[in-house]
């Protein structure tokens, strides 16, 4: 999953490939993780966000869709709602940062 975070990453398509069903593997994945597949997969493309946001000079849209992202607004809503600010306020506050 963390080697295809800019793409679609389909739990079904997980399942099949490791002979499980759904169920179970959502069960087994929030029993190990902690949070459901969906949440951690939000987690990472977020944790990856802010790595680009911090370390380089693309533009919010260009790290939205290189962290998976529908466009530069899916972004914004879910890393606001994580976050609790935009990327923008974010990347501005971010040479301050220690995290």
């Amino acid at each position: 999953m963390l080697a295809n975070l800019s793409g679609d990453v389909a739990i079904a398509d997980i399942t099949q490939a490791c002979s499980l069903s759904v169920s179970y593997f959502a069960r087994a994945f929030r029993r190990t993780m902690g949070v459901p597949p969906y949440k951690w997969l939000m987690n990472e493309r977020i944790r990856k966000a802010k790595t680009l946001l911090s370390q380089s000079r693309l533009g919010i849209c260009e790290v939205a869709l290189a962290c998976g992202f529908v466009d530069q607004s899916h972004l914004t809503r879910v890393f606001r709602c994580t976050v609790g600010q935009t990327p923008r306020l974010w990347r501005k506050e971010a040479g301050t940062r220690t995290d």
